[in-house]
């Protein structure tokens, strides 16, 4: 057996790089990565934004439509929650509701930026709503609009937390054509540290697990990005 056929079957493969006159692992590497990565995303989103994203998206989107209608369908009206908590060190819970309401307490943020950035699946704000966006759920491109709950379903706000005794927002997300098809609740609370954090979008009950467990990452990853965006705001 050759010496490289030992090595090729001992384990995994690892790799160090060695440049500008360092040593650097993986993990490095893949934050470099991330970091082109979420540039190239910044790129794109600036030179094909707004309704040329819109178009090139237009088929994917009406398939989204489809599917959750069909769960709204085989729902019957009850529902299922996506949630997400946080506990943050050095920001409050009502610094940073203060914050989540300055920019989006209309149903439409004030800093586009801020949005599309926040994950790299929020591909574009349809320019013909007041609020909303463009973004895969369930695996399926999805256009909602956006605007601020006054008055919820019984069902749904029974997923309140009144633990959680301050409203970052209540809102309603619907479909192009008005059908109402998820609910964000958002919460938090003050510690003596910073906050705790509890967010949930609220889905027809036919939403498969893996439609769930979905969007609990993309919630982890959009609102870290926010209470990075609140935190730096209040400094």
């Amino acid at each position: 057996m050759s010496i490289n056929a030992a090595v090729r079957s001992s384990g995994p493969v690892t790799v160090e790089v060695h440049t500008m006159g360092r040593t650097f692992d993986e993990s490095t590497v893949d934050q470099w990565e991330l970091e082109a990565a979420r540039r190239a995303l910044k790129n794109l989103k600036t030179v094909a934004g707004g309704q040329v994203m819109m178009d090139l998206l237009a088929g994917h989107i009406d398939a989204g439509d489809r599917f959750h209608k069909e769960l709204i369908e085989a729902s019957g009206g009850t529902y299922r929650e996506s949630r997400t908590a946080f506990t943050v060190s050095g920001l409050s819970g009502t610094d940073l509701a203060d914050w989540f309401r300055s920019q989006a307490g209309t149903g439409r943020f004030q800093d586009k930026a801020l949005l599309l950035n926040a994950h790299p699946e929020h591909y574009v704000e349809p320019p013909n709503y007041t609020g909303g966006m463009v973004e895969t759920i369930g695996g399926h491109l999805t256009r909602f609009k956006v605007s601020v709950a006054r008055e919820l379903p019984p069902p749904v706000s029974a997923y309140l937390d009144a633990s959680y005794p301050v409203t970052l927002m209540n809102a309603l997300l619907s479909l192009d054509d008005g059908t109402p098809f998820a609910y964000c609740l958002h919460q938090a609370r003050d510690t003596g540290t910073g906050a705790e954090v509890v967010v949930r979008v609220i889905y027809p009950s036919a939403a498969p697990d893996s439609m769930i467990e979905g969007h609990c990452q993309h919630l982890a990853i959009e609102f870290r990005s926010w209470i990075r965006n609140a935190a730096a705001a209040t400094r």
